[in-house]
Formats: structure tokens, sequence, C-alpha cells
């Protein structure tokens, strides 16, 4: 379970990498695996160059990209401030926008 603060998005294709082939060392299929991504930061009413960090649209944007291009398939989501209403926007207008994008990628 890499975390955003610690493996960077620049450095998270080679990390799932090694873990998708210690999953064929293994004998496991590596699509068989919780590959989570643990997240912080803060949604917004605004766009952001700063990933995690803008609108809900953005943030379904990314999580989108990182479900397709890096093979995640779960995220743990701490928000930096504002607890109840981050996860509130999380649960009820980010993932199910996430749930609802079509399925393609990795």
């Amino acid at each position: 379970m890499p975390s955003y603060g610690f493996l960077v998005l620049d450095r998270l294709k080679d990390a799932v990498a090694r873990i998708d082939a210690g999953a064929h060392e293994a004998g496991r299929d590596p699509a068989s695996l919780r590959e989570i991504y643990n997240l912080n930061g803060l949604i917004g009413p605004a766009e952001s160059a700063v990933p995690f960090q803008g609108a809900a649209r953005q943030w379904v944007d990314q999580l989108v990209a990182l479900v397709h291009d890096y093979g995640m398939n779960g995220f743990a989501y701490r928000p930096d401030a504002d607890h109840l209403r981050q996860l509130t926007v999380f649960a009820l207008e980010v993932v199910p926008a996430v749930h609802a994008a079509p399925a393609e990628g990795h």
C-alpha cells in the first residue's frame, strides 16, 4: 500500500511493475492483488496544478488515471484538513464518479 507522500506519481509505475513481477514469480496473477494507493490532500473549489489539491472533478480524473495507467484498484484517503467535509465530498462525489468511469487500461 504505497503512499503518495512517500511514493510520488513519477515513481509509482516502476513500483507497480515490481509488485506485478513479484506476483508472477510467486505464481500469482497480478490482477488478483489489491493495489491500494494511500492519498492525502484537499478537495477544493477550483482546479490546481498540484496533484490531489483541486476540485472534485480533478480528483476523479486523477484517480481514474491511477486505475487505468498504474493498475491501482483501491484508495485510502486522509484529508489534510476539514476532515468531515472532505470525507463527505470524497464519498458522495468523487468515489461514485470514479466507479462510473469506463473501465480500460491496466
